[in-house]
């Protein structure tokens, strides 16, 4: 988990991929069973981004380490330099007594295919914008305030398709609280393996297009979506959402 307030964490371990079964809470598998796990070279985690992955570790007597790579953050953001985030070595294998596997089949909830696409080929039902000045942050022109009403008000039981357009220069990561999304899209082009995140980096001059799942009927109330760095959202880069 990024619990860092403004860093971004480009993962990487020396001479091993990462085996991710889970992207921000969301089993890969949760909404295409045929997909178990992902070998990725390094990982991209933003601020509140979490990553669940299997990895291999070095041999005995060797040494091996965890890095965050050098990442740009544009023009106006702050610096992001490479560094060693822990050393891995070898241990004696422990004696774990043994554990029950948790029961129950598996739970999946998947989507036609045609849905999907249909969703991905409509035009954006909400547009997200961000923007800055030396006064503050913004979403679509408007600066967060504790006491206003939601920005938009979804009904619950829909796939939406939502753009996130970002004309800034500096990156802003999206975050959206209770429901997760995919991202299908970059700068209008379709990306290469989707993911269902809950957020998603959105650099700078570029956009995202996102498939919004707001078909879990749990979800009720106001809730926020909002940049997730820190300083951004305390400055009004945040906005009120109502799920009814």
């Amino acid at each position: 988990m990024n619990a860092s307030p403004d860093r971004y964490a480009d993962l990487e371990l020396d001479a091993a991929s990462f085996d991710v079964v889970a992207l921000d809470g969301m089993p890969l598998a949760y909404h295409d069973p045929s997909i178990h796990k992902r070998s990725m070279i390094h990982v991209l985690v933003p601020p509140a981004g979490r990553v669940e992955a299997i990895v291999t570790g070095p041999s005995a007597n060797s040494h091996a380490a965890l890095r965050t790579r050098c990442f740009d953050t544009g023009p106006d953001g702050d610096s992001n330099p490479a560094m060693i985030l822990a050393d891995i070595v070898s241990a004696q294998p422990s004696n774990p007594k043994a554990r029950n596997a948790p029961g129950g089949a598996p739970v999946y909830v998947t989507f036609p295919a045609e849905t999907l696409k249909h969703v991905e080929a409509s035009e954006p039902q909400f547009v997200v914008m961000f923007t800055e000045d030396k006064q503050g942050f913004y979403i679509n022109g408007q600066k967060f305030e504790m006491n206003a009403g939601p920005m938009l008000t979804v009904d619950i039981g829909s796939l939406q398709h939502w753009r996130v357009m970002n004309p800034t220069r500096e990156v802003h990561p999206f975050h959206i609280h209770q429901v997760h999304f995919l991202v299908y899209a970059v700068d209008e082009k379709p990306v290469r393996d989707p993911v269902w995140v809950d957020t998603v980096n959105v650099s700078y001059g570029s956009s995202v297009d996102l498939i919004m799942d707001f078909t879990d009927p749990i979800i009720r109330g106001m809730s926020l979506f909002h940049c997730h760095l820190l300083s951004h959202e305390d400055k009004g880069m945040m906005a009120k959402i109502l799920f009814r």
